[in-house]
């Protein structure tokens, strides 16, 4: 797996939000450019109410968020599948 998010963004296969299990990974674009990856994370749980995932800051190290979250929800461009 790459070390960016944007080369990780290139692997597996595009999935739908509905169609989000445990281990897809998600991005995100949470700079100045709207369509640009610059975040990623993993799913740990998904329902059909939420998605949690956990990813990884400068200031917050290794964290669990809900995709429901606003600050989240915004900055989600999409999900890929690496293992199937």
């Amino acid at each position: 797996m790459p070390r960016t998010s944007a080369s990780q963004s290139e692997q597996g296969k595009s999935i739908k939000k509905n169609q989000i299990k445990p281990g897809d990974l998600l991005f995100f674009a949470t700079g100045r450019k709207r369509k640009q990856v610059t975040h990623s994370g993993i799913v740990t749980q998904a329902s059909k109410s939420d998605i949690r995932f956990i990813h990884s800051s400068t200031s917050l190290g290794v964290s669990e968020d809900y995709l429901s979250n606003n600050y989240w929800a915004k900055a989600f461009l999409f999900a890929r599948r690496v293992l199937d």
